[in-house]
């Protein structure tokens, strides 16, 4: 076993679900996710679904394992396969270090029995480099909206690619699978019970899923106690437009490892693991717990200092430009680093969780009519 230790039970609290049935609207607030766009229809109704969130069903703590720097390695002819890999590639000895620190922890939590390997959004395809190295003979199946591969990716892993809507292709599929992986994925889901369950039954008995995704619903995550104050109120106020950065809807599902293991149980997986890396708790930069805490305050201060009174200001002039006010905040909320969107990105903690299929689940009947 790779030198590991159990974290500390963490505060624990429900996580927060933003619902979208809408497929059409749910694309749109990926692409929009402040409810910003070109379509004021659209943008009301997103905020409508912000102003809606809900707390999900609370759930007993859990705690994550932490991974030693060491239990992140590939094994040596796993690394050997992944320079090779990345030969077929364009990118640079830069790019590819960091891209080792992104995926190969990750890509190690693999059963290296997998020979049938479904993976959900994979961009650009680096992580199917990783799922390569490590899986030379297995099937990979990949889903995503497009084709936005790098080049060389697609022939250097032999991989097929399904574009279009997930979920339309998850029904179609039938259970063959071995493994499901999935990168910063399923907290974009609006009904990851539901999605989850669907996944559940397209693996065969003995298979895994591996999934790394950001605990945005962590107690005390940026910004999250505001989100939380505001579905506490009752009856929910009206929210502002300038506000829906907060809410981020293109990441519902705001969860922690206490919300991903009770919702793992429901939807028809056992064996729970939830890991993090030690030193490593957030994904784009190596920082601890408590170092991210201390970041985190001090894009709030800065926040609090020169970005709020800019939101006062946006929300006095949003009647007088309704289109132009958000998205010029928004601008600054993207590329400052102590803005809302930033913030939540670069300091919101990751986790990945690997978890078996209950091949003696049956998910409930719902009652006839």
């Amino acid at each position: 076993m790779p030198p590991e230790e159990p974290a500390a039970l963490a505060e624990t609290a429900p996580g927060l679900q933003i619902d979208v049935a809408d497929p059409e609207l749910q694309a749109y607030l990926q692409r929009y996710p402040f409810a910003s766009g070109p379509s004021e229809a659209m943008n009301a109704l997103g905020r409508a679904a912000a102003a809606a969130i809900r707390l999900r069903e609370p759930a007993p703590p859990f705690a994550t394992t932490l991974l030693k720097p060491i239990a992140t390695l590939f094994a040596d002819e796993e690394q050997a396969r992944l320079q090779s890999l990345f030969d077929h590639t364009q990118l640079t000895p830069a790019a590819r270090r960091i891209h080792h620190d992104d995926f190969a922890w990750e890509a190690n939590l693999v059963p290296r029995s997998a020979q049938s390997v479904l993976i959900l959004g994979v961009g650009d395809g680096i992580e199917l480099l990783f799922l390569r190295a490590v899986l030379p003979t297995a099937r990979l199946t990949a889903i995503d909206y497009a084709d936005a591969l790098l080049p060389g990716i697609a022939a250097a892993t032999g991989v097929t690619l399904l574009t279009g809507d997930m979920h339309a292709h998850l029904r179609k599929l039938h259970r063959e699978y071995d493994l499901v992986f999935s990168n910063h994925t399923l907290e974009h889901m609006y009904a990851p019970d539901a999605t989850l369950s669907t996944l559940a039954q397209l693996l065969v008995p003995g298979g895994h899923i591996v999934s790394t995704l950001p605990l945005m619903g962590q107690p005390g995550s940026p910004f999250l106690d505001r989100i939380r104050r505001f579905a506490a109120r009752a009856p929910r106020p009206r929210l502002h437009p300038i506000d829906a950065v907060f809410f981020d809807l293109g990441h519902p599902w705001k969860t922690n490892p206490a919300d991903i293991a009770a919702t793992l149980t429901r939807s028809g997986f056992a064996d729970v693991h939830i890991y993090q890396r030690e030193g490593h708790r957030g994904r784009p930069m190596p920082a601890t717990a408590a170092e991210l805490t201390a970041m985190r305050q001090t894009a709030r201060t800065l926040h609090a200092l020169l970005l709020a009174p800019l939101r006062l200001a946006a929300k006095a002039l949003y009647p007088l430009a309704p289109h132009r006010v958000p998205r010029l905040l928004f601008a600054l909320e993207r590329r400052l680093p102590f803005g809302v969107n930033n913030t939540m990105n670069r300091l919101s903690e990751e986790a990945c969780f690997v978890a078996a299929v209950n091949a003696h689940f049956r998910l409930p009947t719902p009652p006839s009519a």
